[in-house]
């Protein structure tokens, strides 16, 4: 039964790139979201999330899915873990129920080995690192999954960098949605102060296009 249930939600979960895809290509079609990633030294911002179009087999068709730079989430630093982390427990980012919606499965998360979204394990380790962030804690304490529905929001692309104890991101997301076959985007910069094996955020900039 349990085999039955994780290849439904893989289904559910192809078709759901597949839709998302047919949005992005019918809505932001002037947008190459083929850019490769840009190495960079310490101190300047390095893209290490992006969205890219492949070929899947199983679907016959592009399906546009989130890229991620191997090499970083290899050798990612603990605090650069917990930032991104928190992003990934509060934005789309390939998420599906594995085996049952406590079980959501989510390719960043999955990256950064922090278990299923909203999961015991995923909001000890971020409130641990995040607790002196009242604000934080409490949208960590409420974490919803973030599973496909009519309207999502998901990542586009995010850019980080370290220096001098602060972790500042650069993240470019899309707002989809299905229902009305369209998708918006929005941006926003973080600034995140890191103080041994702590962390808060001071500075959060939005910009919706």
């Amino acid at each position: 039964m349990q085999h039955i249930k994780k290849i439904l939600a893989a289904g559910v979960f192809l078709v759901s790139l597949f839709t998302i895809s047919f949005v992005l290509q019918g809505s932001l079609k002037a947008d190459n979201f083929s850019d490769k990633p840009v190495y960079v030294k310490s101190g300047v911002m390095l893209k290490v999330i992006w969205r890219e179009d492949v070929y899947d087999p199983s679907l016959k068709g592009t399906v546009n899915v989130i890229k991620l730079d191997e090499s970083y989430f290899s050798g990612i630093t603990e605090p650069e873990r917990a930032v991104l982390g928190y992003l990934a427990s509060t934005i789309g980012n390939e998420c599906y129920a594995e085996t049952g919606k406590q079980n959501v499965k989510c390719k960043i998360l999955t990256a950064l080995n922090l278990g299923y979204q909203c999961s015991e394990e995923n909001k000890t380790f971020l409130k641990n690192w995040f607790r002196d962030d009242a604000s934080i804690v409490s949208q960590i304490e409420n974490c919803k999954p973030t599973l496909p529905s009519t309207v999502e929001k998901t990542f586009d692309e995010v850019k980080i960098s370290t220096a001098d104890n602060t972790i500042k991101v650069e993240l470019k997301g899309l707002k989809l949605n299905i229902k009305e076959n369209s998708a918006s985007k929005w941006s926003e910069s973080l600034s995140f102060k890191v103080d041994g094996d702590k962390l808060t955020l001071f500075e959060r900039t939005k910009k919706q296009k």
